[in-house]
């Protein structure tokens, strides 16, 4: 049976990916614990620790960077005699790794006033951190970070050990997209099989199977769904589930769902393709997506086995994140027993570190 995807347009407003070009913007709440003065002793043993609470609004350039403004103000369960700090911060936000858990760098500048009972000092502000963010979905995570900030002509200087949540959002632009595709689907599902459009239509219609105008409209010559305009593999008639480009949509979520040494996180990379299938999952109830972890050699018989069902596991988590029923899945742990490449070479095992889907 031939199943093809649901438009990329209508999955950014139902399903969107954590990618940064479908999600770019997020804000951020957090609290703080600021240690003031820590190289010289300006202050009393009270008066060294202040609590502040965080806003942030951020933009990611891309799935590694972000750029971000912050607003810190004291924290409403402080007391008065403590030092009051209220900030305003630009920083950069560069993430290592695209993982659900990411460890991150931060460097920023901003301006810096300090209250205390003696007086104030104000200026401006410069700060270097580290932390590290989890994805506990595609729009919402959190962070813990430690970050330095140093007023830069004045004495006071803090750690800051911050905990924040956040929640990521799309653009205007997106939504936009989102409901044309939406409008063309509805037209396309109206139309009969006699309907002729004219070529500006057919040319506004998204190229997957929920805008497929009737088939006189256009040259399908594989039958999956895609017209040959757009469609890059011009032989997929037998694949099971196609993508909105014509091509294997199976092959080539495989290709990305590889895993780091001993890790299970979900490869951020792959989360569009998966959406894709998600959606498809969802229309037809009758899909039956088999999943199945694997591991290279490297690890104990007991461990391989663990680690290739939390493989399976993350992804299969992922797809009922995105609405996919439970029945529809199943988990399949291969531990090391099925290797598709040396086990020798690191680049053997890099490729056996892999999850594999089945759909029936």
């Amino acid at each position: 049976m031939k199943h093809s995807v649901l438009s990329a347009a209508i999955l950014a407003a139902t399903s969107a990916s954590v990618m940064a070009q479908e999600l770019p913007y997020y804000f951020t709440v957090g609290a703080a614990h600021t240690e003031n003065e820590i190289s010289v002793d300006h202050f009393g043993d009270h008066m060294k620790h202040s609590y502040t609470n965080e806003l942030s609004l951020g933009y990611m350039l891309k799935d590694s960077l972000a750029l971000e403004g912050s607003f810190v103000i004291p924290s409403i369960i402080q007391d008065d005699s403590r030092a009051d700090i209220e900030q305003f911060r630009f920083s950069s936000l560069y993430f290592l790794s695209d993982d659900a858990l990411k460890p991150y760098l931060t460097a920023g500048l901003g301006f810096e006033e300090m209250r205390t009972d003696g007086g104030s000092a104000s200026n401006a502000l410069a700060s270097l951190g580290a932390g590290v963010q989890y994805d506990s979905s595609e729009r919402i995570f959190a962070r813990a970070e430690i970050r330095y900030d140093d007023m830069i002509n004045e004495y006071p200087e803090h750690m800051n050990y911050v905990i924040e949540v956040g929640y990521r959002f799309g653009s205007a632009a997106v939504a936009a997209a989102s409901t044309a595709a939406a409008g063309s689907t509805v037209a396309s599902n109206n139309m009969t099989d006699d309907s002729q459009l004219t070529a500006e239509q057919v040319n506004e219609l998204p190229a997957t199977a929920a805008g497929i105008p009737a088939k006189s409209a256009f040259e399908d010559s594989d039958n999956d769904g895609v017209a040959d305009s757009v469609d890059q593999c011009a032989d997929t008639g037998k694949v099971a589930m196609v993508g909105s480009n014509g091509c294997d949509l199976i092959k080539t979520v495989e290709a990305l769902l590889r895993f780091p040494l001993n890790k299970a996180g979900m490869p951020g990379k792959a989360t569009a393709y998966l959406d894709q299938i998600a959606a498809q999952a969802k229309e037809d109830k009758d899909l039956k997506i088999i999943v199945k972890g694997h591991a290279d050699e490297t690890g104990s018989d007991e461990f391989n086995q663990f680690i290739s069902m939390e493989r399976a596991k993350t992804i299969g988590n992922y797809l009922m994140a995105r609405g996919v029923s439970k029945d529809s899945i199943e988990l399949r742990a291969l531990s090391d027993s099925q290797p598709i490449a040396d086990n020798t070479t690191e680049e053997g095992r890099q490729l056996n570190r892999r999850v594999e889907l089945t759909v029936e």
